[in-house]
């Protein structure tokens, strides 16, 4: 199965159980894989036989901004549902989901989940 990535889209929002993280928005960052035939798109090379990633993008962000969940998982659950209600085309995505700041005490990178769901 053909796919097109995102990587490294990096959105604030406000998502976490603490008192501040409600408060401040945080760095999100995310990598997302579409699955879905590029066939059509190669043979006519026009951008409607695909996935048009500019309005995905808005949509991702608009959504991660949209409402604050305590969790990263519903977080992510929700992200994935308005991926694959964006396009008939998607079949399925893949998405990582990661915190770059939070409340935790430690020296690391991030945190994050990472989420499969599949057209059903």
């Amino acid at each position: 199965m053909d796919r097109i990535e995102i990587k490294g889209l990096r959105v604030m929002a406000r998502h976490g159980y603490t008192k501040e993280e409600k408060i401040m928005e945080q760095e999100f960052e995310m990598d997302i894989l579409l699955f879905c035939s590029l066939e059509k798109a190669i043979e006519t090379d026009r951008a409607e036989d695909t996935v048009e990633c500019g309005g995905l993008i808005r949509l991702v962000t608009k959504t991660l901004k949209e409402e604050p969940y305590q969790l990263i998982e519903k977080a992510a659950q929700k992200l994935t549902e308005a991926i694959l209600g964006y396009s008939p085309l998607i079949s399925a995505v893949e998405l990582t989901l990661k915190k770059t700041q939070s409340g935790i005490l430690a020296d690391f990178d991030s945190v994050g989940v990472h989420l499969r769901r599949e057209r059903g």
